[in-house]
């Protein structure tokens, strides 16, 4: 029986769709979602984490998210598209595969997830946006600040992080003096 794969967009169960995966393999040009990805859930009002998927299909360590496989709200992966497939019969040399990509695995570096937030000000509605405006970076989990001044369109700088740290943004009093970067 072969099943779809999910990919970001791909609805769920619970009225959601899969938000995050992995860029560096593509079904029409579409990240596919893993093991550890996210999806929304309108059911649940939470951001929900693929907990299942083919163990067979492992990209960079984790297993492809398929067709009905869970989310940890409880909700199921619906899908989207049909062109890449897994079939889970055949095969005699099945055994042969799964130990070749542990092998493969067991030499791949386990790097840690990075993450971007890019913060833009413009008037909601005008939609102007807001150049050269002071601002601050809040890192709620260790207290970290960073600062800067929104460039030509209106944007922050990246904020990047091992973690998805949740962080606020603020802007700043441009009468008063900056602290040092």
């Amino acid at each position: 029986m072969a099943t779809p794969y999910i990919t970001i967009g791909c609805p769920t169960s619970g009225g959601g769709q899969v938000i995050s995966g992995n860029s560096m393999f593509l079904i029409d040009g579409i990240p596919v979602a893993c093991v550890g990805d996210k999806a929304t859930c309108p059911t649940h009002k939470i951001v929900a984490t693929i907990v299942s998927g083919d163990p067979c299909m492992q990209i960079f360590g984790k297993a492809a998210a398929r067709v009905n496989d869970s989310l940890s709200c409880g909700c199921k992966l619906l899908p989207q598209q049909n062109l890449v497939v897994q079939d889970n019969g055949g095969g005699s040399s099945q055994s042969a595969a799964t130990t070749n990509t542990v092998a493969q695995d067991s030499f791949v570096e386990d790097k840690p997830k990075k993450y971007g937030i890019q913060f833009q000000l413009k008037d909601e509605k005008t939609h102007k946006v807001f150049s050269d405006i002071p601002y601050s970076i809040i890192y709620k989990k260790d207290g970290k600040v960073e600062t800067g001044w929104t460039d030509k369109e209106g944007k922050t700088h990246v904020i990047n992080a091992a973690t998805p740290d949740e962080v606020e943004f603020q802007t700043i009093d441009a009468s008063k003096p900056l602290p040092p970067l």
